[in-house]
Parts: C-alpha cells; structure tokens; sequence
C-alpha cells in the first residue's frame, strides 16, 4: 500500500478532484506493488491564468519517479496524460530491474569453520559411513 498526498496550489482540490487523483493513481499501483508513496501537486501559472500544471513523484525503494504536464483548465485529461507518462517510467524501471542477476561467476562464501565442516562430511562419505 502506498501514501497518496495531493496538494493544490492556486487550485481547489475537493473532494470530487482528490477521489479522481486517487483513481488514477491506483492504475500505478497495480503496474508496480513495490510503491510507497506518490505526492501530486495541482497548479496554475502564474501568467496564464487558464493553464493547469499537474506534478506527480512516485517513490519506489531505490528510485523516485517524476512527471509533469500542462493543460488548458481540464483535468482528466491532465490526469491521463501524466498517469501515461508515470506508466511508461514505471513499465521501464520494471523491465531494467526485472533480470537483474548477481555475477554469474560469484562464489558463495563461506566460513573457515563451514569448511571444516564440509570436509569433515565429504570425508566421511568416501569412507562410507553416512
């Protein structure tokens, strides 16, 4: 389960407004479990009053995600373009992680009294009491 913090600067953000985030939001969390917070800010420009800027940051052990888009005073489709560009960093970060392997030729190390402990038994077997 992840934390979902939504923030609107020069912007309502109610109760309809945070129930929609949350929505789309949820779209990340099933592509990717390992989330554990996402913080999304609303705003406007300054100077063009009719422009919405939606942020979002999602954060994943080891790697934070960030997106931004721009719109003309409409929401959802703010929302989709940013949950879609969120997705696709999400889908890239999965497949980079998804095969990673320790060293091929890596050793697993062991203890000089696990070694004592290995020959002892190898010993044993070739003298065929276990």
């Amino acid at each position: 389960m992840y934390t979902l913090n939504i923030s609107g600067h020069h912007v309502q953000s109610g109760e309809e407004v945070q129930q929609l985030v949350k929505e789309k939001m949820d779209h990340l969390a099933r592509i990717n479990q390992q989330i554990t917070s996402i913080k999304v800010i609303l705003n406007t420009e300054k100077h063009e009053i009719h422009r919405l800027i939606v942020e979002a940051s999602v954060h994943i052990p080891g790697h934070d995600l960030f997106a931004t888009v721009k719109n003309e005073q409409q929401l959802k489709p703010a929302l989709d373009a940013l949950v879609a560009k969120l997705e696709k960093q999400l889908v890239k970060h999965k497949t980079k992680h998804a095969g990673r392997q320790h060293h091929i030729n890596a050793e697993d190390v062991e203890s000089i009294g696990e070694r004592e402990q290995q020959a002892e038994f190898d010993e044993l077997v070739e003298r065929e009491v276990i």
